[in-house]
């Protein structure tokens, strides 16, 4: 054999493993979400051969592979939120990739921050409220919703501190109440965007459309209420950084099922959103409770550059809801009433406008519409007698938001809104009376910070114009009702909120919190008292006191102190009225009223797999009988929540318990049954719900799973009347692409 031979030999065996073994490249850039930047010191992770490595100053990364099959791109960098994404990889061919990663926001940094950063987050977010009503602020995470196993945003927010969800009242099917204020209940805004009617709507709203709700409990909040001091329940909707479809498939007890699918994707400029889901129920037997709505939503965002983005949001429901026919004590007419709504019609369209000037100004532009249009029918069992209403109603509302930098530690916000609802056949009870309002609102905020004082506060006004409106005049009730005249041409009284907050950073991750509000509530749409006539505007205020401490981010803790005292407070009077058709109308009152309470929220994340959280609410009521304070037994004296979420491995197992103290109140109770025994008993009871799964698959994007909701079978009522189903047990089956 020559040398030349030798040499080839040689050379050929050295460039073997490099033919068998081929470098096969995926590059790529990884970019800030928010403002496009390339991120350095990124980890990419190549799974499951474990091949790694990090971006550079231009965000660019490398990584080779040898064999053709699917991976896995795991994508994390400290104060981002982390990114797998699935590809299929081909030898031979070169691949490259593009990500986009959002800040990783946790809740104890968001309350502390006293710094430059709190400036920053209003520019950012002209809708953030002050920080001093964090130590009252709740967030709910998708991640939250996945474990507790909810279906709608009502379910969502059962285990928020203070929280009181009424089930099965009439018409509208479920409330969700903080701290005792069961009258007048929060209001929605959907990221950001101040809604006015949407509490008809947030039992109909599927959770796999929202990727976080924040509740602020203290009722303190200004930019995204359009009625003061009621709290406010911000829905924030979800959004894909990679392109992901979820299907998924649940049933249960009571052919209780949800079914639905989710896809989105974004890129440096655009992003976008599409799902559908139903869900329904059997209901109990020979209760007419039967469900079935079906969810339609989009959402499409565009960044046209650097300073100005804009999105729009749509949301469709519609279906079929039968109300569910309660049991003794509830009035006899209740009880002979069968009712259903169909079809259940519901159209949400929502957009959003953001430009930002530099860095000393920012706006928003929100313009918002809703419709409604279901048809309700009633039937007396008793009877026969039949009636049918159309409740068609639409909404429309434009919001003009403006953030001001006016100096390196003061940020001026000023705000417009207008609002046109109308409803021209009237709604519910007061059907056939016409309703069309016009109402306007302005709101005036300032933060100053001082080194590590933070100082804010806020002012908003709004104001009724009634070109006609009837809600008070129903027709078909008789006596005094009938003579009550629609109001027309008419500016209603001003009704104004007013709040002052300061907040304190110390060492060691401990903030103090403290914020005092006051104002005027006006009386829900269609509200009256026994004279036929509109209840007296409420005057309330509102203290909140709190301290926040993070333990090296594994264990937070919030104790707050909270007073709600209500002048002339708007509240159900327990006594109703019954139509010449059979309706039961529930009638409102005034009285002084007022509760206060401490709250304690803790969350513990004890390793990686391990996490709970307990909380806990101890409130007294007190209503005010010829000059003297006496215990309101219709609010619960403790509301308490704890919950554990082991995941390990590919199993996860949550468990959730809740415990509301007792209460009791007249409303929709039978007259004779409140003659001997007074007030129907509620509350005392508790919940437990289960959920356990487990992940297959390659890259375990499969998930199987059981739920038990209830599983102490306790039939207890939150309304009279209307028991829990009890023990519902399902099973389904997520899959992620």
């Amino acid at each position: 054999m020559s040398d030349k031979t030798i040499a080839l030999f040689f050379t050929f065996l050295s460039l073997l493993p490099l033919s068998l073994y081929s470098q096969n490249k995926i590059s790529g850039v990884v970019l800030d979400s928010e403002t496009g930047v390339p991120i350095a010191n990124v980890n990419v992770l190549l799974l499951p051969v474990h091949s790694g490595n990090t971006t550079n100053s231009d965000g660019y990364f490398e990584l080779n592979f040898t064999k053709s099959g699917h991976y896995v791109l795991s994508v994390s960098r400290v104060g981002y939120t982390p990114i797998k994404r699935t590809i299929k990889l081909k030898v031979g061919t070169d691949y490259t990739q593009k990500f986009f990663l959002q800040k990783a926001i946790k809740k104890i940094e968001e309350v502390s921050i006293v710094g430059a950063g709190a400036e920053k987050r209003i520019l950012n977010r002209v809708t953030v409220e002050p920080v001093s009503l964090k130590s009252a602020t709740s967030v709910v995470s998708g991640k939250d919703m996945s474990r507790q196993g909810t279906v709608t945003l009502i379910d969502a927010m059962k285990y928020i501190p203070g929280a009181l969800t009424e089930t099965r009242g009439r018409k509208i099917k479920q409330f969700v109440s903080v701290r005792g204020q069961t009258y007048p209940y929060p209001t929605y805004s959907v990221d950001g965007i101040v809604q006015r009617e949407f509490y008809e709507t947030a039992f109909l709203l599927n959770t796999n459309t929202i990727s976080e709700i924040k509740i602020d409990r203290s009722s303190s909040s200004l930019l995204k209420s359009l009625s003061p001091l009621t709290g406010v329940i911000n829905v924030k909707t979800r959004q894909f950084n990679t392109p992901e479809t979820d299907i998924y498939f649940k049933y249960g007890s009571l052919s209780t099922f949800e079914t639905g699918i989710i896809h989105g994707a974004s890129n440096e400029k655009i992003n976008y959103t599409i799902g559908a889901n139903i869900f329904g129920t059997n209901g109990p037997k020979e209760r007419n409770g039967e469900e079935r709505i079906g969810n339609f939503n989009g959402a499409f965002g565009w960044k046209i550059n650097n300073r100005i983005k804009t999105s729009v949001k749509l949301f469709y429901v519609d279906g079929k809801r039968e109300l569910t026919i309660p049991v003794y004590p509830s009035a006899e007419k209740l009880l002979t009433a069968k009712e259903h709504y169909k079809p259940l019609t519901t159209l949400l369209l929502a957009s959003k406008t953001e430009f930002r000037s530099a860095t000393k100004y920012s706006g928003e532009l929100q313009i918002n519409y809703l419709h409604k249009n279901p048809e309700y029918f009633i039937e007396n069992t008793k009877t026969g007698d039949k009636n049918q209403y159309h409740e068609l109603e639409n909404e429309f509302t434009i919001n003009q938001l403006n953030a001001w930098k006016m100096s390196e530690t003061n940020v001026l916000r000023a705000g417009v809104l207008l609002n046109y609802w109308e409803a021209p056949d009237g709604k519910r009870y007061y059907h056939g009376n016409r309703a069309d309002v016009y109402t306007w609102s302005g709101v005036l905020t300032n933060q100053q910070r001082l080194g590590k004082w933070l100082l804010d506060a806020g002012f908003r006004i709004s104001q009724d114009y009634f070109n006609e409106w009837g809600g008070f005049a129903i027709e078909g009730s008789g006596g005094k009702f009938t003579k009550v005249k629609p109001i027309t041409n008419e500016w209603q009284p001003p009704v104004w909120s007013a709040l002052g907050g300061v907040t304190r950073t110390f060492e060691k991750m401990l903030s103090a919190h403290g914020n005092v509000s006051a104002g005027v509530i006006s009386p829900r749409t269609g509200a009256i008292t026994e004279t036929g006539e509109q209840p007296e505007n409420e005057k309330r205020t509102n203290l909140d006191l709190g301290l926040i401490k993070s333990f090296h981010n594994r264990v937070n803790i919030t104790v707050s102190a909270f007073m709600v005292s209500r002048f002339n407070a708007i509240d159900y009077s327990g006594k109703t009225v019954e139509l010449d058709n059979g309706d039961i109308v529930e009638l409102y009152k005034n009285e002084d009223k007022r509760n206060y309470g401490i709250e304690l929220d803790s969350h513990f994340s004890l390793t990686s797999w391990l996490q709970f959280f307990a909380n806990a609410t101890l409130m007294k009521g007190e209503t005010k009988q010829k000059s003297e304070w006496e215990k309101d037994d219709e609010l619960p004296l403790f509301i308490g929540n704890i919950g554990t979420m082991f995941t390990k491995s590919d199993f996860d197992f949550n468990a959730f318990l809740n415990y509301t103290g007792a209460y009791k109140n007249n409303r929709f109770v039978d007259k004779k049954y409140i003659q001997e025994y007074g007030k129907a008993p509620l509350g005392d009871f508790t919940n437990i719900d289960l959920t356990t799964g487990y992940k297959i698959g390659h890259s375990k994007n499969i998930r199987f799973y059981i739920e038990v909701k209830n599983l102490l079978n306790k039939k207890f009522q939150t309304v009279a009347g209307y028991p829990d189903y009890g023990t519902i047990v399902s099973g389904g089956v997520n899959l992620k692409l």
